[in-house]
């Protein structure tokens, strides 16, 4: 089988433009999922009554629904109904006028959320209780203590899992073509709608996805190595 370069070139300038969206897909999810993530994941630690048995249950019945079905979920949720929330608030936008990126942006922050969860409930488990207690011993609050003891040692314990999941995102952002969103997957498929060249395509989606992914995970693991070295220069 001899592959044609020239239709591979095509789909690969054609896959760049779209980059832009892939990452808004990635990063922004990751982003609102670590933030909500380790609100979530704090309220588990501290048990909080009643609040960490309705996340617990969340979590993990959301965590056994494939990504690709809650975004056809929330995408019929938002054809159905969009319409009636239109109407009773008033809203002047039309439905042809939202783009549904923002909806594969939801399905994947819920995603995340729960992902990151985990991550950090985990990594907070790893921290020695003796470092609450010595806050607490100097009559730091607890708010100061999380910020200024807690996080600062949460973020590098959490940096492992934390790279193996924003990696994860990326290559798993492509199922957006499940609802028609235009990313880096669907421009390098573009050119190949004409001629018909689809391993081509398919070859430089996941050039376009290597890319990222190893400028990334380069990012990510010196960033790990150099907290690494960091904790062994204060302990």
């Amino acid at each position: 089988m001899e592959i044609d370069f020239e239709c591979f070139a095509d789909s690969f300038k054609n896959g760049i433009i779209y980059i832009p969206n892939t990452l808004k897909l990635v990063f922004i999810p990751l982003a609102l999922g670590l933030i909500l993530g380790t609100l979530l994941a704090y309220i588990r630690f501290k048990k909080v009554k009643i609040a960490s048995q309705i996340i617990t249950g969340f979590v993990t019945i959301y965590r056994g629904v494939p990504i690709v079905v809650a975004l056809l979920i929330y995408n019929m949720i938002f054809l159905l109904f969009y319409g009636t929330w239109q109407n009773f608030f008033h809203w002047k936008t039309s439905i042809k006028d939202i783009n549904i990126i923002w909806i594969a942006i939801f399905a994947m922050t819920m995603g995340q959320v729960c992902a990151m969860e985990e991550v950090m409930r985990s990594s907070l488990l790893s921290i020695d209780k003796g470092q609450w207690e010595a806050g607490k011993s100097i009559g730091m609050k607890e708010y100061q203590i999380v910020f200024k003891v807690i996080i600062p040692q949460l973020i590098p314990a959490a940096l492992p899992h934390l790279t193996n999941l924003i990696l994860g995102c990326i290559k798993n952002s492509s199922v957006v073509v499940a609802i028609g969103v235009v990313d880096v997957m669907v421009g390098c498929t573009k050119p190949a709608e004409t001629t018909y060249m689809f391993f081509e395509a398919y070859l430089a989606a996941a050039l376009i996805y290597w890319i990222i992914n190893i400028f990334v995970e380069t990012a990510l693991r010196k960033y790990e190595k150099y907290t690494k070295k960091f904790r062994k220069e204060i302990g």
